[in-house]
């Protein structure tokens, strides 16, 4: 049985994938993957999308974010098991909120379903994110971090499975950008995604702007991404010092009066504290988590210095 998106009588005249019908080449949803030098993994990425199952064809849409490997090359490879597959230029901006928009505003789709090139989506994840989308137009699901992450597991602060969606701030949820559907009209509500952000806190700024314009992000249950954590120590810390300068700029911008900021002498104390807990006497995992931790505060103190404004 094919998942659907609504059931409309045959004299509605919306586009044919909003009622899960195919038309030429007319997608039932498009599944947009921002890509920059992703030749590596994009293989895994393409093949989990081909096997999906219980749903009509879908178009996926590449945005290659100016790639110097052969990321282009490898998603082309997959046009025969995936036919809707497009590789879009999504070159004009560096960054993942760039290459998202330019990949969604390529897409055909009414239905807009985002997951990363580096990670791999289970056999149901179109099917439950369609579900979803039935019910609310602003969904994310449930990321895995054990099938395909290395040992960089033990130095990011993600859970093994997430069961709901992520909040920061009290109960201000949203949805992973990796693993992320909507409708277009949330996408136009919002303006896109903040191309002011690095490759950090960006889905946040999104689903508050969402949230203001009248989208509140829901669970998908059943929509189910393996997320790959870097293998590299180095990548890990450049990901969360990201983290913490985008974390910075998302309170600078909305600037929440619930949020208890520390002034610059508690901030202080604060990071001397934590430069006195490195495990000493700790393994190799313990101290590449101690260091992901300093390396998201840094991006923090570095983020409130750059809007001048004291942060969490």
């Amino acid at each position: 049985m094919l998942v659907s998106l609504g059931q409309k009588s045959k004299s509605d005249t919306g586009p044919p994938w909003e009622s899960g019908r195919v038309s030429g080449t007319e997608p039932l949803c498009s599944v947009v993957i921002p890509t920059y030098n992703a030749a590596a993994t994009l293989d895994a990425t393409l093949a989990a999308l081909a096997a999906q199952e219980g749903v009509a064809p879908f178009e996926v849409v590449v945005a290659d974010n100016g790639s110097v490997d052969d990321s282009a090359e490898v998603a082309r490879r997959w046009a025969d098991r995936l036919p809707l597959l497009r590789v879009v230029d999504a070159s004009r901006a560096r960054g993942v909120a760039a290459a998202r928009n330019d990949g969604i505003r390529a897409a055909r789709g009414d239905v807009v379903l985002l997951c990363d090139a580096d990670d791999v989506t289970d056999p149901g994840w179109v099917a439950a994110m369609l579900g979803a989308l039935d019910e609310a137009d602003f969904v994310g699901g449930a990321l895995d971090t054990r099938t395909i992450s290395g040992r960089g597991r033990g130095w990011a602060p993600f859970p093994d499975l997430t069961t709901e969606l992520p909040t920061i701030w009290g109960d201000r949820a949203y949805p992973f950008g990796g693993n992320l559907g909507m409708r277009r009209r949330v996408f136009e509500a919002v303006g896109g995604f903040d191309e002011t952000y690095g490759a950090g806190a960006e889905e946040i700024d999104f689903a508050w702007r969402a949230l203001d314009a009248g989208y509140p992000a829901h669970y998908a249950p059943g929509a189910l991404i393996h997320y790959r954590i870097r293998d590299d120590l180095r990548g890990v810390l450049r990901q969360q010092y990201n983290s913490g300068l985008g974390t910075a700029q998302l309170y600078a911008t909305f600037r929440p009066p619930e949020v208890r900021t520390r002034s610059w002498h508690r901030r202080v104390r604060h990071e001397v504290a934590l430069l006195r807990t490195f495990p000493w006497r700790g393994g190799n995992v313990a101290r590449g988590a101690w260091l992901s931790m300093v390396a998201f505060e840094a991006g923090m103190v570095r983020g409130a210095l750059r809007h001048r404004c004291r942060v969490p």
